[in-house]
């Protein structure tokens, strides 16, 4: 697959049917307050993909979202498409966590990855 991947990361997803993944993509990550202010962002240069159990997300052999099909991290995360060439996700790592990280990830296969989520998480 990729070396974006860690080692254990990467074995899953060789046992899973992957949908979706797309490697050297570029996606920032910025942590917002729950008043929505700024509190940070950086960019990475990394690998998504989707498969019939997980979403996936990391750069240079660290996983940053490992979202897995009913869980309520899942089901709390917001999909959203602002414009045709990025896909923003906003997350919190916990239910009542008090901060906030919001991804956006620049590509142009946004409508593809909605689909693939729509089809093989949200069911």
């Amino acid at each position: 697959m990729t070396t974006h991947l860690p080692e254990k990361l990467q074995q899953k997803l060789e046992t899973e049917s992957v949908s979706f993944e797309q490697d050297d993509l570029r996606f920032t990550i910025s942590h917002v307050n729950r008043k929505g202010k700024l509190l940070g962002r950086e960019w990475y240069k990394g690998f998504i993909a989707i498969t019939d159990k997980r979403l996936v997300l990391a750069a240079d052999g660290v996983k940053f979202l490992n979202l897995k099909a009913g869980d309520e991290r899942f089901s709390a995360a917001k999909f959203i498409e602002g414009n045709v060439a990025c896909l923003e996700i906003k997350f919190a790592k916990e239910a009542d966590h008090k901060r906030r990280v919001i991804f956006h990830i620049y590509t142009d296969k946004v409508n593809k990855i909605l689909k693939r989520i729509d089809r093989s998480l949200s069911a």
